[in-house]
């Protein structure tokens, strides 16, 4: 895996930490995607930013904790690779994106050329520990399939050090 200095492991681990501890403390159910979940499976790309799904119409006082950390949104962005209601936060100096998986979520696969639905099932989460903190992920295979369709340099990076052992 990428070595991190010492201050880029503190500040992801923390502000991985403080979103989890906030998620768990309103009850939100969530699922970390993207190249977070890529790294919890064994990738080693640096990380950009901390992405997760979770359902606003579900967590109203979650939302209402965060708001002195929000940078941008939440609102509706349809771009050339994603159609979704989402939010950024900083926190620590660290980026954190939160998806909103109650609006129908889509992204372009660039595989089929057509919109898909995001489909977040948080029940199939894997818990994994990742940067000291015990996080639920997008399950390896349907996160494979994600950055299949997506396409996307990082994504065929992420895919090719997911598989690099997989028979």
């Amino acid at each position: 895996m990428k070595s991190y200095s010492e201050e880029d492991w503190q500040r992801i681990s923390r502000a991985l930490a403080w979103i989890i501890e906030r998620l768990r403390q309103h009850d939100v159910a969530y699922q970390v995607v993207g190249g977070l979940a890529a790294r919890a499976y064994g990738a080693h790309r640096s990380l950009v930013d901390i992405d997760f799904y979770v359902p606003f119409d579900k967590a109203t006082a979650l939302l209402e904790e965060v708001r002195p950390f929000i940078t941008r949104g939440p609102e509706h962005h349809t771009g050339d690779k994603w159609d979704l209601t989402y939010l950024k936060i900083e926190y620590c100096g660290q980026r954190i994106e939160l998806g909103d998986s109650s609006t129908t979520p889509r992204y372009f696969s660039a595989a089929s050329g057509c919109w898909k639905r995001q489909r977040i099932e948080y029940e199939d989460s894997t818990s994994v520990c990742v940067f000291g903190v015990e996080v639920e992920v997008m399950p390896k295979d349907e996160l494979i399939r994600y950055k299949r369709h997506l396409g996307r340099e990082v994504d065929l990076i992420d895919i090719e050090q997911l598989t690099k052992n997989t028979p």
